[in-house]
C-alpha cells in the first residue's frame, strides 16, 4: 500500500534536473560499450571518479567535456551525438559500421555532433546527402587523398549522370583527360561536371550543362571519374 500525506498525490513523477539527465544519457552510452567505468578509464583516459560525478549529476557535463566523450567512445568503436548527450536530441548512440571505424581510426577523424565525420574530410560534404553515401563517400575521400567530388546540380545531354548524383574521382593531369568527362575544380573551389574538348595554355575547352556548348574556362584540377552513386539509393 501506497502512503503519503493527506491531500498529496504520492503518484507525482520524479523531476531530474537538467545535470541528472545529461547524467543518465551518459550512463546509457556507457552501458552500450559494455565497460565498467574502470575499464573505460584504461581504454578512453576519462577518470572514474570524473565519470561518477557526471553519471550522478553531482556536476553537471558541460559541451566541452561532452565532445571530449564523444571523441573518446570513439576509440572503442561507439557513435555517440554530443547533441544526444546534451539534450537527448539528434541521432542516438550505436556501434559504428566497419567504414566509419576505418575513417577515424585512419585519419583521427570525429563524428561529433550530426556529422558522420568532420575535419579534412567532413567539412567538405553537404550534410543533406543520405547517411550510406556519405559513409562511402568518406571512405573513397579517405583512401584518395588528391580526390574531388561533385554533386551533379542537372541533367545533361550525352551524359550519363542525372540530377542529384554523387560522384567523385582521383586527380590526373588535364593533358591524359582529353575527351573524357570529368570532375573540375575552378579557382572560387568550386566543381563541375563536364566534357574536356581539349587544352590550351590559358584555359581548357569544355563541355557542360543541358545545352553542351562548348566554352573556354581555367581549370585547377580534374578528375578521372571512378566512384558514382544515383540520387535516392540507399
Amino acid at each position: 500500500m501506497k502512503t503519503g500525506k493527506i491531500g498529496t498525490n504520492v503518484d507525482q513523477p520524479v523531476v531530474h534536473t537538467v545535470a541528472q539527465l545529461k547524467g543518465r544519457r551518459l550512463r546509457m552510452v556507457r552501458a552500450l560499450t559494455g565497460l565498467s567505468r574502470q575499464e573505460l578509464y584504461e581504454k578512453i583516459g576519462i577518470a572514474t571518479s570524473t565519470m561518477d560525478t557526471w553519471e550522478s549529476g553531482r556536476v553537471e557535463l558541460t559541451e566541452k567535456s561532452a565532445e571530449r566523450i564523444c571523441l573518446a567512445l570513439q576509440k572503442v568503436g561507439i557513435y555517440c551525438a554530443c547533441e544526444w548527450l546534451l539534450t537527448g536530441a539528434g541521432i542516438p548512440p550505436r556501434a559504428m559500421d566497419d567504414v566509419e571505424k576505418f575513417v577515424f581510426f585512419s585519419n583521427g577523424l570525429s563524428a561529433s555532433g550530426e556529422k558522420f565525420v568532420t575535419g579534412r574530410i567532413g567539412n567538405k560534404i553537404p550534410p543533406f546527402i543520405n547517411n550510406d553515401v556519405r559513409r562511402e563517400l568518406s571512405f573513397f575521400l579517405s583512401l584518395h587523398e588528391n580526390s574531388l567530388f561533385h554533386l551533379v546540380e542537372e541533367d545533361s545531354h550525352g551524359f550519363r549522370y542525372r540530377r542529384g548524383d554523387c560522384i567523385a574521382g582521383t586527380e590526373n593531369n588535364i593533358q591524359t583527360l582529353a575527351g573524357k568527362i570529368i570532375i573540375a575544380q575552378l579557382a572560387s573551389e568550386k566543381t563541375i561536371l563536364c566534357k574536356l574538348i581539349k587544352t590550351f595554355e590559358d584555359g581548357s575547352e569544355v563541355l557542360r550543362g543541358r545545352n553542351n556548348h562548348p566554352e573556354k574556362i581555367s581549370i585547377v584540377k580534374a578528375a578521372r571519374i571512378i566512384w558514382h552513386r544515383r540520387s535516392g539509393e540507399n
